[in-house]
């Protein structure tokens, strides 16, 4: 499905059936909606799961303004305004996991639960976001991409056919699009919104993520008043392939539990 939303061509893969409960699912730098395909496979049976692919990513087009997490936010929140969800449940990773955080205070009333996936509350280097923004408009994607593969995976991982399409993902990429997301996470700053979730929250995070290592994805839980935190054991960076049934229990359990009492509590999956 195409949108016009916000003076851009957005594009957004929608899964099962419109009338059954929602979920919406969003992706990380440098991927595309494809990146949810074991979760798409699970939920779409029970599910109407949608997910949307940011400016610069897959099929959408890349942004012709400055890019923040605000205004990806901004897209989001338009394109489910759009759909006429009267609830849904929220799943984010890395990017899509700060997105979320700042959908999820707009929208607290229909977002039932929401579940950050390798992800932040801060910018942790802006920095090194700037310079990579640079390197990619200078020197195109592939002059980081070794880089960038070796902290979405772990090494066994790189040999499998799910490893190899995230490669794919990660080469099909628009340069800007993914210098434009650099933009983004070198400015990302969800710890005014994080305090005022209200909804069943859970972090998670892989065991072996060098990108937003554990003790980020700890700070964020720690940030949001009752959200557990959930280590995913032999996962790096992007775990939806590597360790699909962790993080699909994840989601099944944030689904299943959402109108359950919020305690803060530690567990590893």
């Amino acid at each position: 499905m195409f949108v016009a939303i916000n003076d851009h061509n957005l594009h957004i893969a929608l899964h099962g059936n419109e009338a059954d409960p929602a979920i919406v699912l969003l992706h990380s730098l440098g991927t595309c909606a494809d990146v949810w395909e074991k979760q798409v496979r699970e939920f779409s049976r029970s599910h109407f799961v949608i997910c949307p692919e940011f400016r610069g990513h897959g099929l959408s087009e890349v942004s012709r303004t400055p890019v923040t997490i605000e205004a990806l936010t901004d897209d989001i929140v338009a394109l489910l305004t759009l759909l006429e969800l009267r609830s849904f449940h929220l799943v984010g990773i890395s990017i899509g996991g700060l997105v979320a955080q700042l959908v999820a205070g707009r929208l607290s009333d229909t977002v039932q639960s929401l579940l950050i996936l390798n992800s932040n509350i801060v910018s942790l280097a802006p920095q090194l976001w700037r310079e990579r923004a640079a390197k990619v408009r200078a020197d195109g994607l592939a002059s980081i991409a070794e880089g960038i593969l070796a902290r979405w995976m772990t090494p066994a991982s790189r040999k499998t056919a799910e490893g190899r399409g995230l490669v794919s993902m990660l080469d099909r990429t628009s340069p800007e699009g993914y210098a434009a997301g650099c933009d983004a996470l070198a400015v990302a700053d969800c710890r005014e919104s994080a305090p005022r979730l209200t909804m069943p929250v859970t972090v998670a995070v892989g065991e072996l993520d060098e990108a937003t290592p554990p003790s980020a994805s700890r700070a964020l839980a720690d940030a949001i008043p009752g959200a557990s935190f959930h280590l995913i054991t032999g996962a790096a960076h992007i775990p939806l392939f590597e360790q699909a049934e962790a993080v699909n229990r994840l989601i099944r359990e944030a689904i299943s539990h959402h109108e359950e009492p919020v305690q803060k509590r530690t567990a590893e999956s």
